[in-house]
This record gives C-alpha cells, sequence and structure tokens, in this order.
C-alpha cells in the first residue's frame, strides 16, 4: 500500500480574506418561533451585542451565531473554493502552500462527478433539467435560512491504496499516478448572489480518504458568519455578523439588498433602517 495525503488551501487574504480559508454552511427552516425573536431583535435594536475579546471591543449576534445550528435540510465543513479552480491547478505542488501534500496524486477528470458531490439549489421548477449528478432541493415553502461562516482551515486528507490504482491520466499525467476525485458541493442561489463550491472530500477509486480534524485546524480561528433567508426560495435578506465592510462570500455582488450588519448599522443608519423595516415585512 502506498500513502496518499491530499492537502489543499485556499488564500483569500488578496481579498481581505483569510490565507487558509475555510467555511462551514448550515441550511434549514426558520421556524416561527425563531422568526419571532428575530422580529423582536430587530424591532428593540438588540440583534447586535457589544463583546470584548483580547482587549478589544466589538459587535457580535448571539442570535445570528444559532442559526449555524439550523441545519437539517444540509451541513458541511471544508474548504471554499470556486468552480475549475482546483483543476486549473491540479498538481499536487500547487494550492498546497505547505507542500504537505504527497506528490503521486492529481485531480482527473473535472466532469466526472461523484456520488459525495452535490448541487444545492434553492429556486427550483418542478419539471427543470439539470446535469448529471446529486442534486438537493431545498424546500421552497416558506423561510429558509443559509448560514456561512469563515474559519482557519487547511484541507487535508489521507489514506493508502494500491499502487495498482495508479494510472496515466489523458492530457494530465505522463507517469501513472492515483487519480483523487475530489467530492465539491455547489451552493447555488441564482440571481444576485449566484455560489459558490465546498471542497469536503476526496476519493481514490470511490474509496474516501480520511480528513484529519487535527492538521486541518491550521489556528482553529472561526470568524464572521452571513446570513441569506430565502422566502419561497427566493433571497429576501441578508444579514451578517461583520465589523468591516467585507461580506465574504458575496463581498462581489451587486444586490439591491443591503446588508443587516454591525459595519452598516454604523456607517450607513438610515439605509439600515430601511433594510430592518423591509426584512420585518417579511417575517
Amino acid at each position: 500500500m502506498e500513502k496518499i495525503i491530499v492537502a489543499r488551501n485556499y488564500d483569500s487574504s488578496r481579498d481581505g480574506g483569510i490565507q487558509h480559508h475555510g467555511i462551514e454552511v448550515s441550511i434549514g427552516r426558520l421556524t416561527v418561533d425563531k422568526s419571532e425573536i428575530l422580529k423582536s431583535l430587530l424591532q428593540n435594536e438588540n440583534l447586535f451585542e457589544e463583546r470584548k475579546f483580547n482587549f478589544n471591543t466589538f459587535q457580535g449576534s448571539d442570535f445570528l451565531s444559532e442559526l449555524m445550528n439550523v441545519n437539517e435540510n444540509y451541513h458541511k465543513q471544508g474548504m471554499i473554493t470556486y468552480e475549475g479552480e482546483l483543476f486549473r491547478f491540479s498538481s499536487s505542488d500547487w494550492g498546497d502552500a505547505e507542500k504537505f501534500s504527497t506528490n503521486n496524486w492529481l485531480f482527473g477528470n473535472y466532469e466526472a462527478r461523484n456520488d459525495k458531490a452535490a448541487m444545492v439549489v434553492f429556486n427550483w421548477k418542478e419539471d427543470e433539467q439539470w446535469e448529471e449528478g446529486n442534486i438537493l432541493k431545498i424546500p421552497r415553502e416558506g423561510l429558509s435560512v443559509v448560514s456561512v461562516r469563515s474559519e482557519n482551515l487547511y484541507f487535508y486528507a489521507e489514506g493508502s491504496a494500491s499502487p495498482k490504482k495508479k494510472k496515466i491520466i489523458q492530457d494530465i499525467s505522463d507517469v501513472p499516478v492515483f487519480d483523487i476525485q475530489p467530492g465539491i458541493d455547489t451552493i447555488w442561489f441564482g440571481s444576485d448572489f449566484g455560489g459558490f463550491n465546498i471542497l469536503h472530500s476526496v476519493f481514490v477509486d470511490g474509496e474516501e480518504l480520511s480528513r484529519n480534524s487535527e492538521k486541518e485546524e491550521y489556528g482553529g480561528e472561526i470568524y464572521s458568519s452571513t446570513h441569506l433567508l430565502l422566502k419561497d426560495g427566493i433571497v429576501v435578506a441578508w444579514l451578517a455578523t461583520n465589523n468591516n465592510p467585507h461580506f465574504f462570500p458575496f463581498d462581489y455582488i451587486d444586490s439591491n439588498l443591503a446588508c443587516i450588519s454591525p459595519h452598516f448599522k454604523e456607517n450607513n443608519p438610515k439605509t439600515y433602517k430601511v433594510a430592518v423595516k423591509s426584512l420585518l415585512e417579511k417575517l
């Protein structure tokens, strides 16, 4: 048997993000009880509270943090990525800043989805045709909440396989290597918010390599979270715990929805109040 280590990091620091950018994604229903709590917090201006950490004062939100536990429809933790990036730098030397990976594998065919990969969709139609693969349709009726929290994570999976499973991958390798199939879920909102991918697993010949949580933590810090509320499959509100203007993973979008966040409340209070009023009308 031959040792295999697949390690990857996503560096978003050049855009104001994190050097080793991981995410946790939760999707579930916003119950009537939670909806009423949110309504009360907004009406009484108590959604955000002052906190202290390492002698620093900032605004946080217990309610938004607890939304990470609303996950009956979906819950995954892994590395943020975007379509094709893993395969653009397919070599085990690329996208692995610390060079933890063994040099005996490559990511193979991008089109070859496996049964651990899924496309998560919200505003879907009954007769809509999708590409091959697993399609996870989030129930459209009522209010759903998608919570995305950033954290330090250096994706690290390891295992062993028989050298007989090595092969030459056409147009990619000249020597036999292990063909690694990544489990990548696509979270697709459509409209203004687009989507992103999360790498959560890797496989060799259908066998999943084990993720090493101790080596993945890489600092262990947990950062801000952002939350989208969807009504009947359509994004109707955007909330976040950010104390700065960076609203990952939606910082690049051009949306008419104002983000209800500490930063926005402090820097644009009039528009913040309009956003709160609009959300209250939908709850």
